[in-house]
């Protein structure tokens, strides 16, 4: 496996007739210009990514999907899958506060041919325990595909116990893998030895952490601004050459610390894709800024120590 194409692979610790998402995942800007959707800039976006990933996840953060309209988020998947073509993964998003909007997205999703489905916790409304089991249950009841629970405490306000993820899995038959932004020391270590999910790590800031602990996946933002480094990290961390892969990982560690460990990230990554002519437009949509000029200079010397 060359450094620049890893593979989709199947986690054996699973099902072996229920295939896994897993290696480099990335969740993709949503282009805009103008206000609108650029579906130009998008599909330049997927050929600049595609050497290097297993798969896309479209309508995560850093996609900026609560900020779309459900025909946007339509439109996204839509283009995704047909440019695709059904090659590399397709991961969609169907977090949402109304189930009916998760509901016709898993829908869509389907009919896309998405290999998962991803969704967070619900937010507003605090949730416990018996709360969650209902709600993933119920989505689990007709989602079309495998589920992946976003354990995402800073944008939902739930923090998962191990325990609150065991006991959602089981009121959840189709949740089969969990995307870990959890900066927590040691969660991925005990999701391993206590569940079967397949877990991707999901925060870049503790990237390293979770790879070595038991993650089988990337599905976080550094794979965009350095897809083939990223990519041969990965590759090999999959051949077992550990001291390899770290000497990758260290190259990336000042971009993440500097520009990827903020709140302004989605804007951050946008951008760097301009900067590289990706994206025809910088634009985020509001309530996200687009950068100053100083914050703006601090991103580039960091893309370039």
């Amino acid at each position: 496996m060359s450094a620049a194409t890893p593979a989709r692979s199947i986690s054996p610790s699973l099902d072996k007739h229920r295939p896994r998402v897993t290696g480099i995942v990335p969740p993709i800007p949503t282009p805009f210009r103008d206000g609108h959707l650029d579906l130009d800039s998008l599909r330049r976006e997927l050929d600049y990514l595609r050497p290097s990933v297993s798969g896309y996840l479209v309508g995560g953060s850093t996609g900026e999907y609560s900020s779309l309209s459900m025909d946007e988020r339509e439109r996204l998947v839509r283009t995704v899958a047909e440019h695709t073509t059904g090659e590399l993964a397709l991961v969609v998003s169907v977090t949402d506060n109304s189930i009916e909007h998760s509901r016709r997205l898993s829908d869509l999703a389907g009919e896309a041919g998405a290999a998962l489905l991803i969704l967070s916790c619900p937010n507003y409304f605090p949730p416990d325990r018996s709360m969650l089991e209902s709600y993933f249950g119920a989505i689990s009841e007709f989602a079309g595909t495998d589920l992946c629970l976003y354990d995402n405490p800073v944008a939902s306000g739930t923090k998962l116990s191990i325990d609150d993820i065991a006991a959602i899995r089981s009121a959840a038959p189709r949740l089969t893998h969990i995307k870990v932004t959890d900066t927590a020391i040691g969660k991925v270590a005990a999701l391993r030895e206590s569940t079967s999910l397949v877990i991707l790590a999901g925060d870049d800031t503790v990237l390293w952490h979770h790879l070595t602990t038991g993650a089988s996946g990337i599905m976080t933002a550094i794979p965009i601004i350095f897809p083939e480094r990223t990519a041969a990290m990965w590759s090999f961390l999959a051949a077992g050459e550990v001291d390899a892969a770290y000497d990758e990982y260290r190259q990336l560690t000042h971009f993440i610390h500097i520009s990827l460990s903020s709140l302004d990230y989605p804007a951050v990554v946008k951008a760097v894709l301009h900067m590289h002519d990706v994206l025809a437009s910088p634009e985020v949509r509001l309530p996200l800024m687009s950068l100053s000029s100083v914050r703006r200079a601090q991103v580039i010397a960091a893309l370039h120590s």
